[in-house]
């Protein structure tokens, strides 16, 4: 399939990740975890590397949709092990929410381990590539301080192929990104996101 007018609309309204070298310095780093676990611990390590992240931010990283593939417990749990455990970050950067089961909860909860956010000067928030809008959606309606907020995707490194440059190329990633339309529609009706 080629590129066409609708779906290079559906791309600029989805994919909304700032470029890394436009990012701020960011002294609270939010996860928003999923399945791709290569994903957010390379984007992590990338954020690390170029200075937009230190020591000094905290990171919280939150998910718990259950057992993965390649692993026993919680997705937060898995993120915190590969990023100390195995990459040597250090573990006094991270609080660890373990509970939350979608974007709202992810946003909620985390909100809610780290306090007033306006104690911090900017902040991250990281989440699947094509799910941005509905993030910073759903920012929006939890009262996040979006001035502050800058928003950015991880690479599908598990090769389903949802990236802006290519997602309508194989039927995987169009049913995943049209899937998502359809959730921001859902959430919409629900009064979980914001349209600001």
């Amino acid at each position: 399939m080629n590129l066409t007018e609708n779906l290079e609309a559906i791309t600029k309204f989805l994919f909304i990740e700032e470029d890394i070298d436009n990012l701020k310095k960011s002294d609270l780093l939010i996860i928003l975890c999923n399945n791709n676990l290569k994903g957010i611990t390379n984007k992590f390590e990338e954020l690390y590397k170029n200075g937009k992240i230190d020591d000094n931010t905290t990171v919280v990283v939150s998910g718990n949709r259950g057992p993965l593939d390649d692993f026993e417990g919680k997705e937060c749990d898995a993120v915190f092990n590969i990023l100390v455990n195995e990459r040597g970050y250090n573990p006094k950067m991270f609080v660890l929410e373990g509970n939350a089961t979608n974007t709202r909860e992810n946003l909620l909860y985390g909100k809610n381990m780290v306090g007033d956010l306006n104690k911090y000067n900017n902040i991250l928030v990281m989440g699947a590539s094509f799910a941005l809008r509905r993030i910073k959606m759903c920012s929006s309606k939890l009262d996040y301080p979006l001035e502050k907020v800058q928003f950015v995707g991880m690479g599908d490194f598990e090769e389903r192929g949802c990236e802006k440059d290519k997602w309508w190329i194989n039927d995987e990633a169009r049913i995943r990104v049209f899937q998502e339309i359809e959730r921001i529609g859902k959430y919409l009706v629900k009064g979980d996101l914001d349209i600001k």
